[in-house]
């Protein structure tokens, strides 16, 4: 496990802060912002693309019917870029407050 997200993150992460020398500048300034870039990095570069699964009962999602036996699909770069739960979700912020608001890796107990 980690294979391809931990790739995905540095990779992702070189290139924002090679687009970003604004950030990359606030970092050699304070390497303490390492612990914050790091989740900063995985909700910008989002390691994992989406998510399906089988819906066990029908419910309601957002105003839309979702019925037992239908495929659901979360795009966690959606949720990553989401206006209305992060500020700014659109840039590169190493000093983000709350960096670890980001549904890469899910949420709740199992969270990684």
């Amino acid at each position: 496990g980690g294979n391809d997200t931990t790739r995905n993150s540095i990779s992702g992460g070189l290139l924002a802060l090679s687009q970003n020398p604004d950030q990359y500048k606030k970092l050699r300034d304070n390497p303490a912002l390492v612990e914050n870039m790091v989740p900063e990095i995985i909700r910008y570069q989002t390691p994992l693309s989406h998510m399906r699964r089988t819906a066990l009962c029908d419910t309601e999602l957002g105003g839309k019917q979702i019925r037992k036996g239908d495929k659901v699909v979360m795009w966690y770069v959606s949720g990553n870029r989401d206006e209305d739960a992060i500020e700014n979700p659109n840039s590169f912020i190493v000093e983000r407050p709350r960096p670890r608001q980001h549904l890469s890796f899910g949420f709740g107990i199992h969270r990684c």
